[in-house]
């Protein structure tokens, strides 16, 4: 296992770029464009964030989210927006065209540690979901009163494989928040999980692919996994053994950013790839991407390949 400190090594010499600032006037809701001020504490250090951004300690990592806006309200459009309660979760849908009910497929995203359901609103104004007709994007926030998915721990020589690093039991509490929504979209289409996908990015794709490999014991529609590193127990797994499903009618995404400063591209597709080859189950990685210049945020051709995915391509 790799420490913080070979992790951080691994980041600046493969990386380098660290923390940019940009003027006030330069602000945006990228991740290229959302700090005013760098620190020098980590190779990637915010100390003050773009306004309407907020900040976020990962250690060794401080960086700004900036995805964060309204909850939504009135549809822009045709599509028909819900709000209701699975267990402890709160979610907020929407569904393609003005009849809530008319829809085969369901696609649960998670969002980023800390974040909510309605970070997602920022991808559905943008057109990033594109035609949302026969479909149902379902956003929970997290029950933790931090909204993150899982706590993490700061402890010398814990780095991101390993277990220390992680309290499972907050891990496994969500993940069992998680199953009930998959559950209770699912028996909206008649129990056909193969009709339900879940989305993760950052902390979200990170139990993304928990979910499917360690909890769930059947395939879902599919699963993607955008800019996460996998969770334990997965990369200690020295078999097939401890998996919960692994079956060959998985389908998976895995699209990180090649300059990724929270969770190097290199280090996580190289662990997803080997957890994948421990399983006998490579082939069903239907998209693996790494995009050129992309940071740890989202872009739109990501959301254009996850709208194909979701309707059954790559």
């Amino acid at each position: 296992m790799r420490s913080v400190l070979l992790v951080t090594l691994f980041v600046t010499a493969t990386y380098g770029k660290g923390c940019t600032a940009v003027p006030k006037d330069k602000c945006g809701k990228d991740f290229d464009h959302s700090c005013l001020k760098c620190g020098t504490k980590s190779d990637y250090d915010c100390e003050e964030c773009c306004p309407g951004c907020t900040p976020v300690d990962k250690p060794p990592y401080k960086y700004c989210d900036c995805s964060k806006g309204p909850p939504p309200g009135p549809p822009p459009g045709n599509d028909t927006w819900t709000n209701y309660s699975v267990g402890p979760l709160a979610v907020t849908a929407v569904t393609g065209g003005k009849d809530a009910s008319a829809y085969d497929t369901a696609v649960v995203m998670l969002h980023g540690g800390g974040g909510s359901g309605a970070d997602w609103l920022y991808q559905y104004d943008a057109g990033w979901l594109g035609n949302l007709t026969g479909f149902k994007y379902v956003f929970p926030t997290s029950a933790y009163s931090s909204h993150v998915w899982f706590e993490t721990f700061k402890a010398p020589g814990c780095g991101l494989d390993d277990d220390c690093a992680y309290n499972k039991t907050s891990i496994a509490e969500a993940a069992g928040w998680v199953e009930a929504l998959i559950e209770h979209e699912a028996s909206l289409l008649g129990g056909d999980h193969k009709q339900v996908y879940l989305v993760g990015f950052s902390e979200g794709a990170q139990l993304t692919g928990y979910m499917q490999l360690a909890q769930l014991k059947y395939a879902l529609g599919g699963v993607a996994v955008l800019d996460g590193f996998p969770l334990p127990p997965l990369f200690d797994w020295t078999d097939g053994s401890g998996a919960s499903y692994k079956g060959s009618d998985m389908r998976w995404m895995l699209w990180h950013g090649a300059d990724d400063p929270i969770f190097p591209a290199n280090f996580t597709l190289t662990a997803w790839d080997r957890i994948f080859d421990v399983l006998g189950a490579s082939s069903t990685k239907v998209i693996e991407h790494t995009e050129p210049g992309m940071t740890h945020t989202l872009v739109k051709p990501e959301f254009e390949q996850l709208a194909r995915f979701v309707r059954g391509g790559t």
